[in-house]
């Protein structure tokens, strides 16, 4: 039986363009992204925090060149996992949700076994863990968690 209505060139159906095409492997690759580039951005920043911090309580804050570059090279790396919303929300929310989010509401919840779980965290020098923890301490997870997260949403408010 042949179609009673054959539609102009180029027609499609209006929402469209909103329509997603495919959900495996850009979402799988986007999770990926968030779940290593975020906790490597936190480190990052964290870590040039500190160095700053610790510049400024011994008085020589001519000497932080390093750590303003990690703070910078931190940063840029947690706008990547923000845009990366974009393209697949799932990334940003997982990052959000894994490294932001979570230990952000565990040092509420739990402040006394904050320091215990840092420090057996594997691969991390005393430094780290005193740059983790005054990350974690000061809100700065559960802020930024709470930023990819609204990053997140506005992509999927986007998308649909």
């Amino acid at each position: 039986m042949a179609k009673k209505f054959d539609s102009p060139p180029g027609w499609a159906p209006p929402g469209a363009q909103f329509q997603s095409r495919g959900f495996g492997s850009a979402t799988v690759l986007a999770i990926l992204a968030g779940l290593i580039l975020t906790p490597i951005g936190i480190a990052f920043a964290a870590k040039g925090g500190a160095d700053i911090r610790y510049w400024v309580i011994i008085g020589a804050v001519t000497d932080r060149a390093t750590a303003t570059g990690e703070i910078l090279g931190g940063s840029l790396l947690l706008m990547l996992v923000a845009v990366l919303a974009a393209f697949s929300p799932a990334g940003t929310i997982t990052g959000a949700l894994v490294w932001g989010i979570f230990p952000g509401l565990l040092h509420i919840l739990f402040p006394d076994t904050t320091f215990r779980l840092i420090s057996d965290l594997p691969f991390i020098d005393t430094s780290m863990q005193v740059a983790l923890h005054s990350w974690v301490t000061y809100g700065f997870a559960l802020i930024s968690g709470m930023m990819l997260l609204g990053a997140a949403l506005v992509g999927v408010l986007r998308a649909h």
